[in-house]
């Protein structure tokens, strides 16, 4: 029973080692709303229809890869700590995933701004 619990204390405690995160953890690159005001409301609305497509794929690809890091990183803790050295995070997934999430609140700025209402 001991050993059991002693297991699982290391497994938690390193398992916050990776630097991957979650989808929902990435925060908004903040995007120029420059380029977004001089498009009409329709365009907008397409726009952000688009991004938001965007961001859900973008958003699977973290979430995919957060999900991998964190099994190699038990996996090696468990049986092979050397191929900790190996597991990179998701930072390229997460640095688009951010971009994306910075336009979309351009787009949603412009929105406000043109007084354009969703239906």
């Amino acid at each position: 029973m001991k050993k059991t619990i002693l297991i699982s204390i290391i497994i938690f405690s390193l398992a916050g080692c990776t630097s991957a995160q979650k989808a929902s953890e990435v925060n908004a690159v903040r995007a120029p709303i420059a380029p977004y005001l001089k498009m009409s409301c329709k365009e907008l609305a397409t726009e952000q229809s688009l991004l938001i497509k965007d961001a859900e794929a973008a958003g699977a690809k973290v979430d995919d890869s957060y999900s991998s890091d964190k099994t190699a990183e038990v996996v090696g803790w468990l049986i092979l700590w050397p191929t900790l050295f190996f597991i990179e995070g998701n930072q390229e997934e997460t640095q688009k995933l951010a971009a994306i999430k910075g336009q979309m609140e351009a787009v949603a700025e412009a929105m406000k701004i043109n007084k354009c209402t969703s239906n």
